[in-house]
């Protein structure tokens, strides 16, 4: 933790205990009608300590208000669960049973609102000033390139972020991703720009291989006692999404990182199953009656098929259907993928299948984990082996739990797999959802999957 760090976290610091300490008599207040602490006064400094440790744990680098608003509230969020559970399990095990809960969380509570609350409003402030060009950090950036640009792009993307570009130094100015006028130098012109006090702080956004550009510039910025943060161009060598981690002290880049390996985004899209399966399997419980009995009257068999599906992990499982085809255990029919005017299919089976109805017991399957609401549709063993070989990525859709509906469905690539097309373009479909997930993603399939035209290749 540098110097200017830890004057940050001790100001606000500071500006918390003053918060928390109001919240703590509030809550007195609301509970007892009164300020006074009484048994409580030993409660306050713990509290104060909690969260004091917590702030110089995790959340000394929030300080520095050099991200958006949106990602400064998000881990806010994380740390005050971290806070909570901290808090929750002292509870348990100091058997504080004697304390009311009501001024326990209330102040974790009041302390929460309150300071967001107040860093929205300095948020306000910070890009008021900053856009006027105050309070802002000047960085120099090195290499005018791909990731040069991007650097541009990210930091021009919101000025509350607060830095001002002095301009960018590159050796091949005639190759540069941006506005010429910006390159206003080249790396021999380094020491000079850095002798004239004008730059905070360095970017280096040079491919890894330029290595005695790299050395140079380190040896450069440090001889001026100036910080550098460094770019490293993965991207130039990984096509696809990944993250940053450790490894010890060894970096580590773990490759096709997506947003549903987070556990509180997994854990967020598992309890909306839950609900939403809840909801739909109690709702439509009449229905699921209804067709079961219209299913026995229609033609001999059982209600429900259950073939094997390939889901998570590659691993198989039961997938629940309300049959919608004639009996048969033949080897060839269960191997058979489905076709336009199947002669299979019963007239109630074609109507289930129309309007996908015959998929309503795969909510038995979300319910037990084994499925999602939203995710790439589940596939038969023997077909899946097929487009491993024919698709490229193609096992990728086993990142995540099968889905009742999915991306690819709703843009019209549901159905057969019989074109080079279809198996492509599914595929693709499902990489994106993959790749792209938000809860609001999946409200939006499932809106389409219900009021769209996404029943056009069922049959």
């Amino acid at each position: 933790m540098n110097e200017r760090t830890s004057r940050l976290v001790w100001v606000f610091l500071a500006y918390d205990i003053v918060i928390i300490v109001a919240s703590f008599l509030g809550s007195i207040y609301l509970k007892y009608n009164s300020f006074e602490a009484g048994k409580y006064f030993l409660v306050l400094p713990l509290i104060i300590l909690i969260w004091a440790t917590v702030v110089v744990a995790f959340t000394s680098q929030n300080y520095h208000f050099r991200e958006g608003l949106v990602q400064r509230i998000r881990n806010q969020v994380l740390d005050f669960m971290i806070f909570v559970g901290i808090v929750s399990t002292l509870i348990l095990v100091l058997d504080l049973r004697f304390y009311s809960r009501l001024v326990l969380f209330g102040t974790i509570l009041f302390f929460f609102l309150i300071r967001n609350i107040g860093f929205v409003f300095f948020n306000w402030y910070l890009v008021r000033v900053r856009s006027q060009g105050r309070h802002v950090r000047s960085v120099l950036i090195i290499g005018a390139g791909r990731i040069g640009k991007q650097v541009l792009e990210y930091l021009k993307s919101d000025v509350g972020m607060g830095y001002s570009i002095v301009g960018f130094l590159d050796d091949n100015p005639e190759l540069s991703m941006v506005d010429r006028e910006l390159v206003i130098g080249n790396l021999e012109d380094l020491d000079g720009i850095l002798a004239s006090g004008k730059v905070q702080g360095l970017i280096l956004a040079i491919p890894l291989l330029e290595v005695e550009k790299i050395n140079k510039a380190i040896a450069v910025s440090e001889f001026h006692g100036l910080r550098i943060s460094m770019i490293p161009d993965y991207f130039r060598l990984i096509d696809r999404p990944f993250e940053i981690k450790t490894l010890g002290n060894l970096p580590v880049v773990n490759i096709r990182e997506i947003t549903l390996d987070n556990f509180l985004n997994k854990t967020l899209k598992r309890l909306f199953d839950l609900v939403f399966a809840l909801t739909v399997c109690i709702l439509l419980f009449p229905v699921f009656v209804l067709i079961a009995i219209m299913i026995k009257l229609n033609s001999k068999g059982p209600v429900f098929y259950s073939p094997m599906r390939v889901g998570l992990r590659g691993e198989e499982f039961k997938c629940w259907k309300f049959r919608s085809m004639k009996v048969d255990n033949s080897q060839d029919h269960a191997s058979k993928s489905t076709v336009e005017n199947d002669p299979r299919i019963t007239k109630l089976g074609a109507f289930l299948r129309k309007y996908s109805l015959d998929e309503l017991p795969q909510f038995y399957n979300v319910l037990v984990g084994e499925m999602s609401v939203v995710g790439p549709r589940p596939h038969r063993r023997h077909l899946n082996e097929h487009m491993q070989k024919k698709v490229e990525g193609y096992m990728l859709r086993h990142y995540i739990k099968p889905g009742i509906t999915g991306w690819a469905q709703v843009n019209g690539w549901r159905g057969p797999t019989a074109t080079a097309e279809q198996k492509q373009e599914r595929t693709r479909h499902d990489l994106w959802y993959i790749e792209n997930w938000n809860m609001w993603l999946d409200v939006r399939i499932i809106l389409m999957t219900v009021f769209g035209n996404s029943n056009k290749n069922a049959f």
